[in-house]
């Protein structure tokens, strides 16, 4: 599994995700903000309109997207 983690500097729920991300999350991954030079290429290729968003893929297939705590939680719990 890994994932990609979209967050932006600006949005009030991304800081309390991206650090549950790091500290709970034990497969590889990426974070990405606007402030990585490919961020708004990936938000495109995966339908991403709105942050946070995390996505979870299983040999390339998504598994999981989710954008609060609560319900990343519950998808690492199973």
């Amino acid at each position: 599994m890994n994932y990609l983690l979209f967050t932006t500097t600006r949005c009030p729920k991304c800081p309390a995700v991206k650090g549950y991300i790091e500290d709970n999350v034990d497969f590889d991954g990426e974070i990405l903000d606007e402030t990585v030079p490919h961020f708004m290429d990936e938000a495109k290729k995966f339908g991403v309109t709105a942050a946070p968003q995390f996505i979870v893929f299983d040999d390339g297939e998504e598994i999981f997207r989710g954008s609060d705590v609560a319900e990343i939680e519950q998808f690492l719990e199973q």
